[in-house]
C-alpha cells in the first residue's frame, strides 16, 4: 500500500506546503512591515506639514513685521517733512505780513512835507 514512492511524493508534497505556509508568512510578515514604515512616514509627513504650517505662520508675522517698520519710517518721513514744510509756512507768512504792513515813520525824524518816502521804506 504506501511504498517508498507514495511515501516520498507526500514527503515532497508536504516539504512544497510547509516551505509555501513559511512564505505566506514572510510575504505577511514582509506586508506588516511595509505597512508600519508607511504609517511611520505618514506619521513624519504629518509633523513636517504641522512644522511648515507654523514656519509659514512665523513668516508671515516677521514679513508683517517689517512692512509695519517700513510703513512707519515713511510715515515718520512725511511728519518730518510736513513739521519742515508747515515751519517754512509759517516764515513765509511771517515775512509776507511785516512786507504788506507799510512801515510808518519813526516819531523823532518828521518827513519835511513833499519829500517822497524813500524806495526802500526808510525814512
Amino acid at each position: 500500500m504506501w511504498g517508498r514512492s507514495n511515501i516520498g511524493k507526500t514527503v515532497e508534497e508536504l516539504t512544497d506546503h510547509l516551505r509555501l505556509v513559511d512564505h505566506v508568512r514572510a510575504l505577511q510578515d514582509g506586508q506588516r512591515e511595509i505597512a508600519e514604515a508607511i504609517r511611520a512616514v505618514n506619521d513624519r509627513l504629518t509633523s513636517i506639514e504641522s512644522e511648515f504650517r507654523v514656519l509659514k505662520a512665523e513668516t508671515q508675522r516677521d514679513a508683517l513685521r517689517e512692512v509695519q517698520h517700513a510703513v512707519q519710517g515713511v510715515q515718520s518721513s512725511v511728519h518730518d517733512e510736513l513739521t519742515r514744510m508747515t515751519t517754512r509756512l509759517a516764515v513765509l507768512e511771517q515775512a509776507l505780513r511785516r512786507e504788506a504792513v507799510p512801515q510808518q515813520a519813526p516819531t523823532g525824524t518828521p518827513r519835511a512835507p513833499g519829500t517822497p518816502a524813500r524806495p526802500d521804506r526808510t525814512t
